[in-house]
């Protein structure tokens, strides 16, 4: 882990509301009813962002979000969706030069 990916996911935490973490590749955050993941990968940030739902509404809920996922929902970053185990799934890869303000926006 490089000193700017550290000092970066300082900030997004500081930015998210969260109390400070040990230095780490990969971050999770609890926020209400979600739980935000923040990973490096492949010198990009990658934001997860996975919601537990209940079974009827798992189905319905995804298809709403497929429907709402255009470009402009991430500011011209792609995103996924899909369902795994009991939750919704959304994720985004930041582009290599963003940093902890885009991810932030990312995570909203």
């Amino acid at each position: 882990m490089d000193l700017q990916w550290q000092r970066q996911t300082e900030l997004w935490l500081r930015l998210m509301g969260a109390g400070p973490q040990p230095p780490t590749s990969s971050l999770t955050l609890d926020r209400d009813r979600d739980r935000i993941f923040l990973e490096q990968d492949q010198g990009r940030a990658r934001l997860t962002l996975a919601r537990r739902l209940p079974v009827p509404q798992r189905q319905s809920t995804l298809l709403r979000l497929l429907q709402l996922l255009q470009p402009e929902a991430g500011g011209g970053i792609p995103l996924r969706a899909w369902l795994a185990g009991d939750a919704l799934w959304i994720s985004a890869a930041a582009p290599p030069d963003s940093g902890a303000e885009q991810w932030r926006e990312l995570a909203q």
